[in-house]
């Protein structure tokens, strides 16, 4: 934070050479930045495109070897949106993800999680109580717009 007491001149400054644009430091400072970042909002610091290529590496061996074993036995994957199989992770990429309600822009809790519509819109557990409250038993998705409908 003193380093901003030198904003001006950043020559004249005692942090010059760990904020010098070649220096060895400016890279661990900013290692420091992102992973220090990443930790407070519960984020990988690593990009979602190496994570799901390392996922997936460690998932396809105990994928293959289930397919196999399914071909062998005459058997068909029956759960949808499900695998059959435990595919053990590293700590590091058990992450949850941050879901907000695009109608009462609360996010998802445990009390209050997301549900997924037969259209295939999510909304928060209280929104789509709220939503049956007042339409009785029947509920319309609040982003499927009539045909015929103006707006």
């Amino acid at each position: 934070m003193n380093a901003f007491c030198w904003i001006d001149d950043m020559s004249k400054s005692p942090y010059s050479a760990a904020f010098s644009f070649n220096s060895p430091y400016r890279q661990q400072v900013e290692d420091s930045f992102r992973e220090q970042f990443c930790s407070l909002l519960g984020y990988s610091r690593d990009s979602p495109l190496l994570i799901a290529v390392t996922a997936g590496s460690i998932a396809l061996p105990v994928l293959l070897k289930m397919s196999s074993i399914m071909r062998e036995k005459r058997t068909e994957w029956t759960s949808e949106g499900e695998l059959p199989v435990e595919i053990p992770l590293p700590d590091e990429y058990h992450f949850h993800s941050i879901f907000t309600c695009p109608v009462s822009k609360e996010q998802a809790t445990e009390e209050n999680p997301p549900m997924l519509l037969t259209c295939g819109h999510c909304l928060c557990k209280n929104s789509l109580m709220r939503l049956a409250k007042a339409d009785g038993l029947k509920i319309k998705c609040p982003y499927v717009i009539p045909l015929g409908d103006p707006s």
